[in-house]
């Protein structure tokens, strides 16, 4: 017998292939309730019941059931997709987080601690989901172990303060052609802008408080004790300071004058020349401290808006820093008052460590 060769046959005109079983659409709850309705008032039975709301008896019958066990039409907790993380899990990933390790490493660990295996996005949106974001890390001046003594001290003993009297002053540098550092780019097509080696720069001081601001000092030279001097005559000027409409009456005279431990601000004719304009009225702040001082709240919103502005030159630079001075809201300035008890907590907390302000 030879061998017959196969020969495939053209498929039939007008007959589609099977698809197998369809699959029901969900009834709503108004036809999962007429489905309730249909069996315990008419008594009718799935069969017939699928035929008049129109879905597959299997359907019925499992509705039937549910309202059988539950007492409801409502789909049971938990038909989502399954979670793989526990809650304990995702604090654990949380904290690994806090410790500096990234997404890999703490996939690595999980699946060596529980033998299963996660993804790193998982992971990643674990991290996301409770704010943390993968940021750099910012450079600060580590602080010596006299230093820390003098900052727990300082907050011990300024924890019941009225920091309400207080005006908060320092000085902050701003550059010319200073530009936003992130935007969102195609990686390995990076945006680049031209960066003047020294580009021109202002220097400002100011002060504020809940219930006053002075007026800024521009200054282009390297801020030595006579020139500080100079600011402190003109500037703590009583015609020199805003007070806000709802300011206390005997505020004028009773503020309180805060400044950080540089040495030309302890200079011996410094302290004298404020010992004429506060009197005893002066705060001796801490040296390092500049995260328990609230001016650096407010320099970093000017910088913003400074950055937010395509700013060309150095007159430009100062009305916007100027205007933005102004235009700052007290709401702002108080709300940064406001954490100064937290702050102190915070720094008793860390026995004179660095807070996170």
């Amino acid at each position: 017998m030879k061998n017959q060769q196969f020969v495939p046959q053209p498929p039939l005109v007008g007959v589609e292939p099977n698809p197998g079983p369809r699959r029901s659409p969900r009834l709503s709850e108004e036809k999962r309730w007429r489905v309730i309705h249909l069996a315990t008032e008419l008594h009718l039975g799935p069969v017939a019941i699928a035929k008049r709301v129109g879905a597959h008896r299997d359907t019925v019958a499992d509705l039937l059931k549910k309202y059988h066990d539950t007492g409801t039409v409502k789909d049971r907790p938990g038909r989502g997709r399954k979670r793989k993380l526990s809650a304990e899990d995702e604090k654990k990933i949380v904290k690994k987080a806090k410790h500096d390790k990234d997404a890999r490493q703490i996939a690595r660990e999980y699946e060596s601690e529980t033998g299963t295996k996660i993804d790193e996005t998982t992971i990643r949106r674990v991290i996301h989901a409770h704010k943390l974001k993968w940021l750099v890390r910012e450079h600060v001046e580590e602080l010596t172990e006299t230093n820390k003594a003098k900052r727990l001290a300082y907050a011990q003993a300024m924890s019941e303060h009225n920091w309400k009297k207080v005006l908060f002053s320092d000085e902050k540098t701003f550059w010319l052609g200073a530009d936003k550092n992130h935007a969102w780019q195609t990686p390995g097509k990076r945006q680049q802008y031209p960066m003047k080696r020294h580009p021109p720069k202002i220097h400002v001081w100011a002060a504020a408080g809940t219930y006053m601001k002075s007026k800024l000092y521009f200054f282009t030279e390297n801020l030595k004790s006579p020139l500080y001097q100079k600011i402190l005559a003109s500037r703590l000027a009583k015609d020199k300071i805003t007070f806000s409409s709802d300011s206390p009456v005997r505020l004028p005279n009773n503020f309180e004058f805060l400044q950080d431990n540089d040495p030309k601000h302890k200079a011996k004719k410094t302290m004298e020349l404020l010992q004429e304009i506060v009197n005893n009225r002066r705060i001796d702040h801490p040296a390092q401290s500049p995260d328990l001082n609230i001016m650096e709240d407010l320099w970093s919103y000017l910088d913003r808006k400074v950055k937010a502005a395509n700013i060309k030159t150095i007159q430009g630079l100062k009305r916007k820093i100027t205007s933005e001075w102004e235009k700052l809201p007290w709401s702002y300035i108080r709300n940064s008052v406001g954490t100064m008890p937290a702050r102190l907590a915070e720094c008793v907390k860390l026995e004179g460590a660095r807070t996170h302000y």
